[in-house]
C-alpha cells in the first residue's frame, strides 16, 4: 500500500515515509548546506567561524550524497552488463 513502504534510516525501520522525524534544526541543517555548495557560509567570516554542530552536519550530508551518488554508480554499472 503506498505510504507503508518500510524504509530504513541509520539502521532503524519506519513505517512510511521517515520525514516526519526530520526535526527542524535538521531541515535548517540541509537548507544551509545548499547554500554551503554555492559557496556561501552561515555565519560571518571563514568555516573556523561556523558552529561545530553545523560543521559536523555538513560532514554527514556530504558523506550520505557521496553513498547516494556510489551506490547509483554501481547501479548504472550493473545496468550495463
Amino acid at each position: 500500500m503506498p505510504g507503508q513502504e518500510i524504509w530504513e534510516l541509520n539502521g532503524e525501520h519506519y513505517k512510511g515515509c521517515p520525514f516526519k522525524i526530520v526535526t527542524r534544526q535538521s531541515a535548517n541543517f540541509l537548507r544551509a548546506f545548499n547554500f554551503y555548495r554555492q559557496g556561501y557560509l552561515p555565519n560571518q567570516g571563514g568555516w573556523i567561524e561556523q558552529s561545530a554542530k553545523m560543521l559536523d552536519a555538513f560532514e554527514v550530508i556530504e558523506k550520505e550524497l557521496q553513498s547516494i551518488e556510489i551506490e547509483k554508480q554501481r547501479r548504472r554499472e550493473q545496468f550495463k552488463r
